[in-house]
């Protein structure tokens, strides 16, 4: 188990759906898709296992069109951190940071608005 994994269950999650562009992704997406429509929520990390970094893939924007439960775009800054050297250049608070956690207004997704949605949730993570 990874150790977001454990996080998530100390802080409640009941149920890790698992999956990634060409890594069962389109099955998880599915899977959470059903969830979604039956009043659960969710995290999603949008930038893809691969990256590059801060660039969204589209698969969350599906996932809201398809379940018609809105993005809310969410950022979490900590000083102190460690930037580690990874791609994805992740970080990680040092004991006693400051952990600031942002919330942005939820972007419903529609056929008509799907790239229009993509660029104001892009934007909105910076």
């Amino acid at each position: 188990m990874k150790p977001s994994h454990v996080m998530l269950r100390f802080v409640g999650v009941k149920k890790i759906i698992l999956g990634s562009t060409g890594h069962s992704g389109r099955k998880a997406a599915d899977e959470l898709v059903t969830y979604l429509k039956n009043g659960y929520s969710t995290v999603i990390l949008p930038d893809g296992p691969g990256g590059p970094p801060f660039k969204m893939k589209k698969g969350v924007f599906h996932i809201a069109l398809q379940s018609r439960v809105p993005v809310i775009p969410i950022y979490f800054e900590a000083s102190p951190c460690f930037i580690s050297p990874n791609w994805d250049c992740r970080r990680w608070p040092v004991p006693m940071s400051e952990i600031k956690v942002v919330v942005k207004e939820p972007v419903y997704i529609s056929a008509e608005n799907f790239e229009s949605g993509y660029y104001r949730v892009s934007k909105a993570l910076g």
